[in-house]
C-alpha cells in the first residue's frame, strides 16, 4: 500500500474562455475516495494563463480508486451544477516514476471536451513495504503530517484537512501492523477534524463518512458495539442530509450498509441485514451503468445477500449474491487494483451456494475464482494472504467432498503461504494460523498421521495466544483448538486432551456475549466435549452439564436461524444417551420431541432432513427397546421410511438409511412374529447391499446385517436356502480386507451362530476368522475407548470357539486359540506390552505405518456415516480401503519376515507352547456357555490332554464366584473400614461348599487324568490358567473339608501355581537367569482398610523358612505402594498379604 501527498492540482481547459462555461463560471474539484470521504476543493482561474484553474489545498491519496471531477456551478454553494468532466483515477497517475508531476486527461461529459488535470507539487512520501513485511516510509509519512498538524492553529482552513490526513496514514499503519494506539489515534484526529468543521460546510459529510469508517473498522477488532452503533448514528445521518437526487446519496447509502452489515455479523438482527440490503441495492440503483464505483456497489451488495443467506438458507439471496459478484467481476478491468477482492468475494459467493447445495460446478468454479484472485495479487499486497487463505479453504472443501489427497495437501500449503506472508503482529495472523490448523485436522482424520493432530493443535493455541480476549474471534479460536484435542483424545484416549478440549470450550462460552450470533455454536461444541467424556468415564455430571449445554444452545439460536436444527438434533441425542444410562422415560421423550422439532424446522429439499428422521427412528427404536411400547418400534419404522423416501437413489446415504429402516423392521418382527416384517427388512437390508460397492467400508455392516436378518427367517421358517444365504453373507462381512475391524468380529461372531444352529460345514472356518479378526480389534486401530468396549466380548467369543474346536476334536487348535485370546485380554487389563510394542523397538516406522494404515480402515465406519456433512463417491471410498487394506497386508507380511516376528498378529503354535511343562503340567481350563473341559499340557507327552469336565457348569461357576464374594463381604474381608484385631472371619460352611464342588468338578478329574498320586514326599508344581469367572474362584484350596480323607485335597498332591498365559510361562524360562535369590515379603499396609488376621503369623513362618536368605520385609508404613514397587525391580520372589482387586 502507498499514499501520494500533493500540495496543489491544476487543471487546464485548452481554447475555453468564460463564455463557454454556459452560465456555470464557478468550478470545483471533487475527489471521492472509497470509504466515502469527498474532497472538494474550489478552483481559481489563473490571471496569468487564460483556460488554467488552480487549487492550493493538499490532498492525500492511496494508490487505490478515487473518482475525480470537475463540476461547474451557477453559484457557489447552490444547488445547479454541470459536471464537465471525470475519470476514476490512482495515486500512481498523478505521478511519475521518480516522483514528478504527470499530466492525465478527464473525459469530458456531453459535448465537453477532456480537461487536463496537472499535480502542482508532489511529496514523495509512498509508503512501501520491504520483503519482511514491515512497511518503510509510513513512520515518515506520519511524522511529517503530525509536525504540520502542531504547526497549524485550530481555526486555520486547512486544519481539518491535515488532521484528516494524519487520521488516515494512522489507519493505514494500523491495517499494516495492527497496533491499536494507532486505531485508536486515527478516530481521534477524525473527530477533531469533524469538530473543527461547520455544519454546512463541503467537507462535512465527507468527514463524518471517514470517522464512520474508523469506528466501523474498531469494532470489527474489538468488538464494542458502541463504536458500530455511533458509526451508523453518524452515517444515517449523512444519508438523510442528502437529497435523492444528490450523486452523493449512493456513497452514504453504501457505507451505511456496510455498517449495518458488521453490526448484523455480531448481533444476528434480521432488521439490520434487511436494512443492510436495502440501502446497498438503493446505493446500485441509483449509480449509473457506466459510473466507476458501480462495481465495488455490486460487490457490497452481494456480500450482504450472501450474508442473509447464511442466515436463513434463502436461494434467491445466494442467488443473487452471486449475480451480484458476477457483475461486479464483470465491470472491473483486470488492471483494476479491485479485480483480486471481487473475484474473491464471487468465489466465497459460489462456496456457499456449494456448501448448501453440493452442486460440484459451483465447486469447481469457486476455486477457479480464488485462484484468479492470488494470481493477480501482488506478494507485498496486503490481502494477498487472506485470498490464499480462501483459497486453502476452497480446496479443502473439495478435498472433504471427493477425497483427493493432492486437494488436501494443497490447501495445506497455501495456507502456509499465506502464514509466511503474514507478519507475527498483523491482526490477519491469528485467521491464518487457525485456518492452517483446520486443514492440519481434516488430514489428521484422514490419515491419521499424529504429526498432524499435534501440529494442528499448536498452530490453534498460537492464534488463541495471539489474540486478546477482547477480540470478537478468539472464542472461535478456542472452540476450534478445543474441536482437535477433542479429535486426539478420540483416537488416542489421552484424558488431559478432554478435560482440556472442555476447559477450552468453556473459556470461548464465557467470553462469548449471550446476544452474540456464535453463542450457541460454542455452547454445542461445549456440550458435545462434556458428552464425549460421559461415554468415556461414566460421571453423571458430566452428561447432565452437557443437556445444560445444549439446551441453552437452542434457547439462544434465534428461530429461524439455519443451524436451529442441529441444535436440536444434539440435544435430543443427549437427552437419549442419558435415558440408556438412567432408563427415565422423560428423557426419552423430551430426546424425541427435540429431534421431532429437528425435523419439523428444516423442509424436504434440506440435506440434513433425512439425517433428523433417522435420528427419530433411532430414538424411538431405543426407547422401544427399553420400554416395549409398540407404538415406537411403528413410529421408527414411519421415520426411517421417510427418510429413505426423501433420499435420492444415488446418494451414498441411501444405503445406511435403507439398513436402519431394515433393522427396524427386523426388531418389529422379534416382537411380534409377523413374516411380512422379515421379508422387508430382508429387502431393504438386500438393497442396501446391492447399492454399496464390493470394496467399501460399510458393505462389512451391511452384509451382517443382511445375514443377520435371514438368520432370523431361518429360525422361524427353518429353511436352509435362508441359512445358507446367512452364512453366505456373514463371512463376506466377517472376511472383508476393508472392513472395520470391530464390525468384522461381529459378524464373525453371527457366522459362528448361524453355522452351529444349521450344522454348517463353514463352523471351524468361522471360528478361525473370528480368532485372526480379534488382534486386529485388540492391537491396531481402536481408540482407547472403544478397545475397553470390546474386551468384554473377546473372552466370551475365545471361550466359545475353543469349546466348538474341542467338541470337533480340534483340541490343538483349540490350546492355540485359547491362548492366543488370553494373552490379548492380559495384555490389556495389566497394560502389557503389545506385539505392536515390541515392534516399535526394533522398526519404529514399520509400526508407526501399520498403526497407521490400521486405523485409517477402522475409521472407514466413521467417514463414511450418513451424518457426514460431506461426501466421497461410494466407487471412490472403496478404491481408497482397497488400497489401503493391500498396503496392511502387505506392511503384515514384511513385519513376519523380520527376525522373531515369524507368528506375528497370528495365535502361538502348540510346538512352543509344549517347552512351558518343562517345570510342571500346565492346565488351562475353558469355561463356557456350550461346555467346559481342560486342556493340559505334561512333559513327555507328544499330544495335548483333553479332560471333559461334565459336571462344571459355566452358570454354576459364575454362581460360586457370587456366593464367594457375598460370603467374604459379609465376613468384612471385603470392607474397607478398619475392623478390631478380635474379629474373625465366618462363612466356613459355605466356603467348604465351595471348596467342595472345585475338587469334584474339576480338581479331581483333573489330577486323576493326569495320573497324580497323594501325599509324595517333595510335592510336583502344576502350573493352572484358567478363564471366565473361574478366574476368580481358589482353586489352589479346593478340597473336601469336612471329612477325615486326607486324600481330597488339592495341596496333597500338588504345588498350585497361576499364570495368565501360558505364554509367559515361556518367557519366565526364556529369561530367567541364576542369580542370589531375594525375596521380598509386603505385609500389612497402613492403608486404612480393614485389618486381615495373622499376617504377622504368616510372616514368621516365611522368616523361619528363609532363615539367613536376603529377605526385605515392608511392614505397615513402610509398605506402600511406591516402595513395593521398586523393590519387586530386583526380587525374584514376592510374598503379599494385603487387600486387592481382582477384575479379570
Amino acid at each position: 500500500m502507498r499514499i501520494f501527498i500533493f500540495q496543489g492540482i491544476s487543471v487546464e481547459l485548452p481554447a475555453w474562455d468564460d463564455h463557454r462555461l454556459d452560465g456555470f463560471p464557478h468550478l470545483v474539484l471533487e475527489v471521492k475516495l472509497n470509504n466515502g470521504f469527498a474532497h472538494k476543493a474550489k478552483l481559481q482561474p489563473r490571471e496569468s494563463s487564460p483556460g488554467v484553474w488552480d487549487t492550493n489545498e493538499s490532498l492525500m491519496l492511496p494508490e487505490l480508486a478515487a473518482h475525480f471531477a470537475i463540476t461547474g456551478f451557477r453559484e457557489l454553494g447552490g444547488a445547479e451544477h454541470r459536471l464537465l468532466a471525470s475519470k476514476e483515477l490512482f495515486g500512481p497517475d498523478l505521478c511519475n516514476q521518480s516522483g514528478e508531476p504527470a499530466e492525465v486527461l478527464l473525459d469530458g461529459h456531453e459535448n465537453h471536451p477532456n480537461i487536463v488535470l496537472k499535480t502542482k507539487v508532489v511529496a514523495a512520501n509512498a509508503i512501501r513495504q520491504t520483503p519482511g513485511g514491515e512497511p518503510n516510509d509510513i513512520n515518515n509519512v506520519i511524522a511529517q503530517l503530525q509536525e504540520r498538524a502542531r504547526l497549524v492553529a485550530d481555526d486555520h482552513p486547512d486544519k481539518p484537512r491535515l488532521l484528516y490526513n494524519l487520521g488516515g496514514a494512522l489507519l493505514t499503519r494500523f491495517k499494516r501492523l495492527g497496533s491499536l494506539e494507532d486505531l485508536n489515534s486515527a478516530i481521534q484526529q477524525h473527530k477533531a477534524a469533524l469538530n473543527l468543521t461547520p455544519d454546512g460546510h463541503p467537507h462535512k459529510l465527507g468527514l463524518l463518512g471517514n470517522l464512520a469508517n474508523s469506528l466501523r473498522t474498531r469494532f470489527q477488532r474489538l468488538g464494542n458495539l458502541d463504536d458500530i452503533d455511533d458509526a451508523i448514528i453518524q452515517e444515517q445521518a449523512a444519508v438523510d442530509l442528502i437529497p435523492d437526487g444528490q450523486p452523493d446519496k449512493a456513497t452514504w447509502l453504501n457505507n451505511l450498509g456496510n455498517s449495518l452489515l458488521s453490526r448484523f455479523e455480531r448481533l444476528g438482527i434480521l432488521d439490520d441485514i434487511d436494512n443492510s440490503i436495502i440501502k446497498h441495492q438503493a446505493a446500485v440503483n441509483t449509480t449509473p451503468d457506466g459510473h466507476p464505483d458501480k462495481p465495488r456497489r455490486l460487490n457490497n451488495l452481494g456480500s450482504a445477500f450472501r450474508n442473509r443467506f447464511n442466515r436463513l438458507g434463502n436461494l434467491d439471496d445466494i442467488n443473487n449474491a452471486i449475480e451480484s459478484h458476477r457483475a461486479a467481476v464483470n465491470l472491473t478491468p483486470d488492471s483494476h487494483p479491485d479485480k483480486p477482492k471481487r473475484l474473491n468475494n464471487l468465489g466465497n459467493s459460489l462456496l456457499g451456494r456449494f456448501g448448501r447445495f453440493g452442486n460440484l460446478d459451483d465447486l469447481d468454479n469457486a476455486i477457479l475464482q480464488h485462484k484468479a484472485a492470488v494470481n493477480i495479487t501482488p506478494d507485498d499486497h496486503p490481502d494477498k494472504s487472506k485470498r490464499l487463505s480462501n483459497l486453502a479453504t476452497s480446496l479443502l472443501n473439495r478435498f472433504q467432498r471427493l477425497g483427493n489427497l493432492d486437494d488436501l495437501d494443497n490447501a495445506i500449503t497455501q495456507h502456509q503461504v499465506a502464514i509466511n506472508l503474514t507478519a507475527d503482529l498483523h491482526p490477519e495472523k491469528p485467521i491464518q494460523l487457525n485456518n492452517l490448523g483446520v486443514a492440519l485436522r481434516a488430514r489428521f482424520e484422514r490419515l491419521g498421521n499424529h504429526y498432524d493432530i499435534d501440529n494442528a493443535i499448536q498452530q490453534h493455541q498460537a492464534a488463541v495466544n495471539l489474540t486478546p480476549d477482547g477480540y470478537p474471534a478468539k472464542p472461535n479460536w478456542l472452540s476450534n483448538l478445543g474441536n482437535a484435542l477433542l479429535i486426539r483424545f478420540e483416537r488416542l484416549g489421552n484424558l488431559d486432551d478432554i478435560d482440556n478440549a472442555i476447559s477450552k470450550h468453556q473459556e470461548a462460552v464465557n467470553l462469548t456475549p449471550d446476544d452474540h450470533l456464535d453463542k450457541p455454536s460454542c455452547l454445542n461444541n461445549l456440550g458435545s466435549s462434556l458428552l464425549t467424556r460421559f461415554e468415556r468415564l461414566g460421571n453423571l455430571d458430566d452428561i447432565d452439564n452437557a443437556i445444560a449445554q445444549h439446551r441453552a444452545a437452542v434457547n439462544l439460536a434465534p428461530e429461524n436461524h439455519p443451524d436451529k436444527p442441529k441444535a436440536l438434533n444434539n440435544l435430543g441425542n443427549s437427552l437419549i444417551i442419558r435415558f440408556e444410562r438412567l432408563g427415565k422415560s422423560e428423557d426419552a421423550d423430551n430426546g424425541i420431541a427435540r429431534h421431532q422439532e429437528a425435523v419439523d424446522r428444516t423442509p424436504d429439499g434440506h440435506p440434513g432432513k433425512p439425517r433428523w428422521l433417522g435420528n427419530i427412528g433411532n430414538s424411538l427404536l431405543i426407547r422401544f427397546e427399553r420400554l416395549g411400547n409398540l407404538d415406537d418400534i411403528d413410529k421408527a419404522i414411519m421415520q426411517h421410511q421417510a427418510a429413505v423416501e426423501l433420499t435420492p437413489d444415488d446418494h451414498s446415504d441411501r444405503p445406511s438409511l435403507l439398513s436402519n429402516l431394515g433393522n427396524s423392521l427386523l426388531t418389529r418382527f422379534e416382537r411380534l412374529g409377523n413374516i411380512d416384517d422379515i421379508d422387508n427388512a430382508i429387502k431393504q437390508n438386500q438393497a442396501a447391499v446391492n447399492l454399496t460397492p464390493d470394496d467399501h467400508p460399510l458393505k462389512c455392516g451391511l452384509l451382517s446385517n443382511l445375514g443377520n436378518s435371514l438368520v432370523h427367517r431361518f429360525r422361524k421358517l427353518n429353511h436352509s436356502p435362508d441359512a445358507d444365504a446367512a452364512v453366505a453373507h456373514l463371512s463376506a462381512a466377517a472376511l472383508s480386507p476393508v472392513g472395520p475391524p470391530p464390525v468384522r468380529l461381529t459378524a464373525a461372531k453371527k457366522w459362528i451362530g448361524t453355522a452351529s444352529i444349521a450344522n454348517h460345514t463353514s463352523l471351524l472356518d468361522a471360528c478361525e476368522c473370528a480368532i485372526t479378526v480379534i488382534p486386529l480389534v485388540a492391537w491396531l486401530g481402536l481408540p482407547i475407548t472403544d478397545r475397553h468396549q470390546q474386551l468384554a466380548q473377546i473372552g466370551g467369543i475365545v471361550r466359545d470357539v475353543a469349546a466348538i474346536a474341542i467338541s470337533l476334536d480340534q483340541r490343538d487348535m483349540a490350546l492355540e486359540w485359547l491362548e492366543q485370546g488370553r494373552f490379548i485380554v492380559w495384555t490389556q487389563i495389566l497394560q502389557l506390552r503389545t506385539p505392536v510394542d515390541q515392534l516399535r523397538d526394533v522398526e519404529p516406522d514399520l509400526a508407526d505405518h501399520l498403526l497407521r494404515l490400521s486405523r485409517l480402515l477402522d475409521q472407514g465406519i466413521q467417514d463414511s456415516n450418513p451424518q457426514s456433512e460431506s461426501k466421497r463417491s461410494p466407487e471412490q471410498e472403496a478404491r481408497q480401503y482397497r488400497a489401503l487394506a493391500t498396503e496392511r497386508d502387505e506392511i503384515v507380511e514384511k513385519v513376519r519376515s523380520l527376525p522373531n516376528f515369524n507368528d506375528f498378529l497370528r495365535p502361538p503354535k502348540l510346538q512352543r507352547l509344549a517347552e512351558a511343562a518343562k517345570s510342571g503340567p500346565v492346565v488351562v481350563v475353558n469355561v463356557s456357555e456350550m461346555r467346559c473341559d481342560a486342556l493340559a499340557l505334561a512333559s513327555g507327552v507328544d499330544e495335548v490332554v483333553h479332560i471333559p469336565l461334565p459336571k462344571l457348569m459355566s452358570k454354576r461357576v459364575t454362581q460360586l464366584q457370587v456366593e464367594l464374594k457375598s460370603i467374604l463381604k459379609s465376613s468384612g474381608v471385603r470392607q474397607r473400614a478398619v475392623r478390631d484385631e478380635d474379629v474373625e472371619v465366618g462363612g466356613d460352611e459355605g466356603c467348604k461348599r465351595i471348596l467342595g464342588e472345585l475338587w469334584d468338578h474339576l480338581v479331581n478329574p483333573v489330577l486323576h487324568s493326569l495320573k497324580f498320586k497323594s501325599g509324595p514326599d517333595t510335592l510336583p508344581r502344576m502350573w493352572w490358567c484358567v478363564t471366565g469367572p473361574l478366574a476368580f474362584l481358589p482353586i489352589h484350596a479346593a478340597g473336601v473339608y469336612d471329612t477325615g480323607d486326607s486324600s481330597g485335597k488339592i495341596q496333597d498332591y500338588t504345588v498350585v501355581s497361576y499364570a495368565p498365559t501360558i505364554s509367559a510361562l515361556l518367557k519366565r524360562s526364556d529369561t530367567l537367569v541364576h542369580r542370589p535369590s531375594r525375596h521380598l515379603s509386603a505385609i500389612e499396609p497402613s492403608s486404612g482398610a480393614s485389618y486381615i488376621p495373622n499376617t504377622e503369623k504368616e510372616l514368621e513362618y516365611i522368616r523361619i523358612r528363609l532363615q539367613n536368605r536376603d529377605h526385605v520385609v515392608l511392614h505397615k508404613v513402610d509398605a506402600t505402594k511406591e516402595r513395593v514397587m521398586k523393590e519387586m525391580q530386583d526380587c525374584n520372589w514376592l510374598h503379599l498379604a494385603c487387600h486387592g482387586t481382582q477384575n479379570a
